[in-house]
């Protein structure tokens, strides 16, 4: 709460700046210059994805990650040291 003061000077200050003006800062190539191709966004990211069949392949992964971990710990405990 000690910083909303200070903050909220900060804030009142900055709409006070002088912001120059945009308009005719551009140079003539730029404004000669050809916009880029627009593309739609849903073509360009591919069909959406099931949720619940990417939930079911993660959950598969994590659990043969799972069962792996658990062999090599097992083998790990059983290991004779010398």
């Amino acid at each position: 709460m000690k910083l909303l003061p200070p903050i909220l000077i900060v804030l009142a200050t900055a709409g006070c700046a002088n912001i120059p003006e945009l308009e005719g800062s551009e140079t003539a190539a730029l404004r000669k210059a050809p916009y880029p191709k627009l593309v739609a966004l849903g073509p360009a990211l591919g069909p959406p994805t099931d949720p619940i069949s990417e939930a079911a392949e993660v959950e598969e992964d994590l659990t043969a990650r799972s069962e792996a971990l658990a062999k090599k710990a097992e083998a790990l405990q059983n290991a004779e040291i010398n």
